[in-house]
């Protein structure tokens, strides 16, 4: 029985989540934190800034199970406890719900515990020689010591709640993840009824958060069985993937009729989908109308830049800042131009975790963080063969608005793996002459400043004899712009709000020609008249 006070917290209004990783400004800032109080007030500049829509911020930092060889800044330290004293206490001074967030098995560390009982832990493929592995929730002395750890942190912070993180890091050997299900929800049980038992000793709520993937089957394949979790009321919110643009909230919502749960879908703008790494505030204002059009209770940010001061590994501040004035409300995007993308798979951590989508397998270890279910790079048709379908969900309502609408573009992005494979470079330009058979090639993914991805692109001339279709509409032929096929003014009424089926194709070649073209990207730009 939930009391009304916890149901009344519940249903607070969180239009923005920070889920703040408080553990990378410790580590570039220290000196300043240990300096004074102007290093923590800079943490929340934007969530100061006049227009922010941020209602909660989420922290994580480690508390407990971090290497002693890092005390001098992190983890159960006085340095780290201090300043999550600190930051949490300038949380609630602003009025924001502020709780604890822990990365269930983020680390790999070597600690007492783990040493002594290196029974109780398992491997990944991407570990290196000297690390112990990860807890193996499997074994009923990790929950209970997992657990006690916890419920200790949420005692001892005067708490709003608390997060459990399955969505970033792995919780059974690969392989067993559903087999062992039972386990995971037995610890779900300890820490639901032990954050309940804190809140009546306490007299205020403490609330229950678990971050999952973003889809029903892949919370199966990581073992996490959040439908027994719904049915026997173990939590109160559920915030959804990490990087996937498509989280599929329909499903979700379905699973939480007639329940008080609420449903945050989460976006990560550093370990970022493949080929949208700082994308730019038209891409997060799709992503974000998309979610609010599926009945989002809000969004969830994770690794924004918190700070023109320090940029998060000199990423894009200022879309991040903007965002954080718009993407809170669904009122507050309407009519601002977006671009709605389809979704990539891999990306994020680089191959040696998640396998990048031109080297592509199945991730056996996790399914979250991995989008592994993304629809790109998908093989093109030939023809005479079935289109290569694919679905664009599109939250603005370009067909009621067209009016509004001042351009509306299609951009498709091809790879021809029989005329070369990716090309790989560490600058923003490629070294030779262009073929002059081909059209322009284009980066399909920048990293960092010093990791670029090119397609090989296709033959001249593949602008003729390449076919799009929405929603069965055959649209005409795309001119080439900087090495991607364009449609100019396409018409708005050819879209439905919600999914929209694509079918693309090439014409003039065999049917059993070997399938080498692939789409690597595809994308609407929408822009709207001024006022």
């Amino acid at each position: 029985m939930l009391s009304p006070e916890h149901i009344a917290a519940v249903k607070r209004r969180r239009r923005i989540i920070i889920y703040f990783d408080a553990n990378f400004p410790v580590v570039i800032s220290y000196n300043q934190f240990a300096n004074g109080p102007a290093f923590v007030q800079d943490l929340f500049t934007f969530a100061d800034d006049e227009g922010s829509q941020i209602d909660a911020i989420w922290w994580f930092l480690p508390l407990f199970d971090f290497p002693h060889d890092k005390a001098s800044w992190i983890g159960k330290t006085r340095e780290g406890v201090e300043l999550f004293r600190q930051v949490h206490s300038e949380t609630r001074k602003r009025g924001l719900e502020t709780f604890y967030s822990h990365r269930m098995n983020g680390g790999s560390h070597e600690i007492p515990m783990k040493k002594k009982h290196p029974v109780w832990c398992f491997r990944t493929p991407w570990l290196k020689p000297d690390e112990p592995g990860y807890w193996n929730f499997a074994f009923e002395e990790v929950r209970q010591y997992v657990a006690e750890n916890l419920l200790k942190i949420a005692r001892e912070h005067d708490l709003d709640g608390m997060e459990l993180d399955f969505a970033r890091g792995v919780v059974f050997p690969a392989g067993q993840q559903w087999t062992y299900r039972e386990a995971l929800t037995d610890f779900m049980y300890r820490m639901r009824s032990g954050l309940l038992e804190i809140e009546r000793q306490r007299g205020r709520p403490m609330l229950m958060a678990a971050r999952v993937p973003e889809t029903l089957i892949g919370c199966r394949f990581d073992g996490l069985d959040v439908e027994r979790w719904v049915r026997d009321n173990l939590v109160d919110l559920f915030t959804l993937g990490c990087r996937s643009f498509e989280v599929d909230l329909a499903a979700f919502r379905r699973l939480v009729a007639g329940t008080l749960i609420r449903l945050y879908p989460s976006l990560d703008d550093h370990h970022s989908c493949d080929g949208y790494k700082n994308p730019g505030i038209e891409v997060l204002r799709g992503v974000a109308a998309n979610w609010w059009r599926q009945a989002a209770d809000g969004n969830h940010t994770m690794n924004f830049n918190y700070s023109p001061n320090r940029p998060y590994r000199g990423e894009d501040w200022p879309s991040h800042r903007q965002a954080y004035r718009e993407m809170g409300d669904a009122a507050s995007l309407r009519y601002n131009d977006k671009s709605f993308v389809i979704q990539r798979r891999g990306g994020g951590h680089g191959p040696r975790v998640v396998p990048n989508p031109e080297d592509w397998h199945t991730p056996r270890a996790m399914y979250g963080n991995t989008n592994m279910l993304g629809q790109l790079p998908a093989k093109l048709a030939n023809d005479g063969l079935p289109d290569t379908l694919l679905t664009l969900f599109v939250g603005d309502d370009l067909s009621i608005e067209a009016e509004k609408v001042k351009d509306l573009t299609l951009r498709v992005l091809l790879h021809d793996r029989s005329r070369g494979g990716y090309v790989r470079t560490g600058e923003a330009k490629l070294s030779g002459s262009p073929d002059p058979g081909r059209i322009e090639p284009a980066v399909i993914r920048k990293w960092s400043s010093r990791d670029f991805l090119w397609n090989c692109p296709p033959a001249k001339g593949i602008q003729d004899r390449f076919e799009v279709r929405i929603n069965n509409a055959l649209l005409g032929n795309p001119t080439v712009n900087g090495g991607w096929l364009v449609w100019k003014h396409v018409d708005p009424q050819l879209f439905a709000v919600g999914e929209n089926l694509v079918g693309v194709r090439v014409i003039g070649r065999a049917p059993d020609a070997a399938a080498s073209m692939l789409v690597e990207k595809l994308e609407l730009h929408v822009k709207y008249k001024t006022c």
